[in-house]
């Protein structure tokens, strides 16, 4: 005789049965308690979970990668601000960020799901708003981590680049936008392929700076014609991508979770300890780095891809400098590959959900139980965002701030449905922010829109074709795409069949007994009690 389980009753989140379609039917196999919280969610187990601690806290750690983010935008907060903008933008962008890292962590540790944010929009936000919640953020989300690896890949460019131009200053190939793109493009290929297969001394004459320089000295260069039309005060502000670049994707840690052990726990702790750990390890890193400048405007002045190599040509000379640019395009290359994996995994996850067209196709795991299709995917849409490149010359920081906006935004929607439409039925974990929770939101959803606005400016003037900032535009192309996704008629929009992620494991009736139970599970995924 048989009795029904509830998918999200006590029991099934301690003691349930695998939902794997590889159990044959009539067999008795148990299920963990991390299987069996992911059963009470919709989804049967599909990835080998094999990760902990470590593994889950160095995936967001690894993402933000101050070690070679602090150089990517270094020449450029040079002269959007200078030291004093550097410092404070930095150091109050990490503050704001681990807060933020708070708020999301306590929502992931009740829902620790690959699809992450997108499954928390939906079921924050109920029957009335979950769906199109759900819908609006799963696109923004993927927009988003779809310009992150481009973005960093570009980045590890032009530290190449750079050491390239110290190496052979005669040559002008290295200032082209092809060649640019090809060398992104090869890069990227070696960021997908661990995706796919598994998971010089000091000179003489060098000083110090005085703390006033390092942390009170303000330049605003962003006015390249003969009129001042930034003030300071705007190039201070617009200065914030500096931090903002780095501190972000908090949700490369959940989309981990059904691949990592006590996820729920784990989850939770490897994404608001990475985003700590990765703040107040940068700080420091980034005053010494200011200390050691040597000739500002020497930097500013620069004509490197990445300004960065004229610091470390003051400071170790053309070959040191030569050497520290082609580790760095090592680490941020392997920075991208781990950015990559999370591009990845949402693009799998929202495939499962039928958000993608050709959803069948990039949800499909090979024998390794690896999504090489969505990889495919990342791997393809990320060259040909890169093109950018070719035609504009401040298209890299236009892709930072889109992958910047767009990421955050998808994290604001969850943050704000936790705090109102799904308040009285979201269900705290064990890891939970208690009485702080709704300070934590507040803060953080105010953060969030400070910096949609502030990275959606100009960032030179005066305005031009070859100066504008197109992560506008960018953005506007997300926001079109997925309402027209959502409105279209004849039946063919999001609101006519998209209700929600789909469970991959059915939904029975409950029992309260919170006792172990044999359990069988059938090629179907449904689960029965012995």
């Amino acid at each position: 005789m048989a009795d029904d389980i509830k998918a999200d009753s006590p029991t099934t989140s301690a003691h349930a049965a695998s939902s794997s379609a590889d159990v044959e039917d009539g067999t008795v196999q148990a299920m963990g308690r991390d299987e069996a919280h992911l059963a009470s969610l919709g989804y049967k187990q599909e990835f080998y979970r094999h990760l902990g601690l470590f593994e889950n806290w160095a995936a967001t750690f690894s993402s933000m990668n101050f070690i070679s983010g602090i150089p990517v935008l270094f020449g450029w907060i040079m002269y959007t601000g200078g030291p004093q903008s550097a410092f404070a933008n930095w150091t109050m962008v990490g503050g704001l960020s681990f807060i933020v890292s708070l708020s999301m962590a306590e929502i992931a540790a009740a829902l620790p799901t690959a699809g992450g944010i997108y499954f928390w929009a939906y079921r924050l936000g109920g029957d009335s708003w979950g769906p199109i919640l759900s819908w609006m953020t799963a696109w923004w989300n993927w927009a988003g981590w779809i310009c992150v690896v481009p973005g960093v890949q570009q980045g590890a460019t032009n530290f190449l680049l750079s050491a390239l131009e110290i190496a052979y200053p005669e040559q002008t190939v290295f200032s082209k936008g092809w060649f640019a793109w090809l060398l992104t493009a090869i890069g990227m290929f070696f960021a997908m392929a661990p995706n796919i297969i598994s998971q010089q001394a000091s000179q003489a004459g060098h000083h110090f700076q005085s703390s006033n320089f390092a942390f009170n000295h303000f330049y605003n260069g962003i006015n390249l014609g003969d009129e001042k039309e930034a003030s300071d005060a705007y190039c201070w502000v617009i200065g914030v991508l500096f931090g903002a670049w780095v501190f972000y994707g908090y949700d490369a840690s959940a989309h981990l979770a059904e691949e990592t052990n006590e996820a729920s726990i784990v989850v939770a702790r490897g994404m608001w300890l990475s985003t700590l750990t990765a703040w107040v390890l940068s700080v420091p890193t980034l005053i010494i780095i200011l200390f050691c400048l040597q000739d500002f405007d020497g930097i500013i002045n620069a004509s490197y891809s990445n300004n960065w190599a004229e610091y470390l040509v003051q400071l170790i000379g053309p070959r040191g400098a030569i050497a520290i640019l082609a580790l760095l395009w090592v680490d941020s290359t392997c920075a991208t590959a781990s950015c990559f994996m999370s591009a990845q995994r949402v693009t799998f996850a929202i495939s499962r959900d039928g958000v993608l067209p050709f959803s069948k196709y990039f949800r499909v795991l090979n024998r390794n139980k690896i999504p090489v299709h969505a990889a495919f995917l990342v791997c393809f849409l990320s060259i040909i965002i890169t093109c950018a490149v070719i035609g504009s010359t401040v298209a890299f920081t236009a892709i930072t701030a889109t992958a910047t906006i767009a990421t955050n935004f998808s994290y604001l929607i969850p943050i704000v449905a936790r705090h109102t439409v799904g308040r009285n039925h979201f269900q705290p974990a064990e890891w939970n922010l208690g009485k702080y929770s709704i300070v934590a939101g507040v803060i953080a959803g105010l953060y969030i829109m400070f910096l949609f606005i502030v990275l959606l400016l100009p960032q030179i003037y005066p305005v031009t074709a070859e100066t504008l900032n197109y992560a506008p535009i960018c953005i506007g192309i997300v926001t079109i795409i997925s309402l027209v996704g959502w409105f279209m008629p004849f039946g063919l929009g999001g609101r006519y069949w998209f209700k929600g992620p789909k469970r991959t494991i059915e939904e029975v009736d409950t029992k309260t007994e919170q006792v172990p139970v044999p359990m069988n599970v059938s090629e179907s995924g449904k689960i029965h009690v012995s």
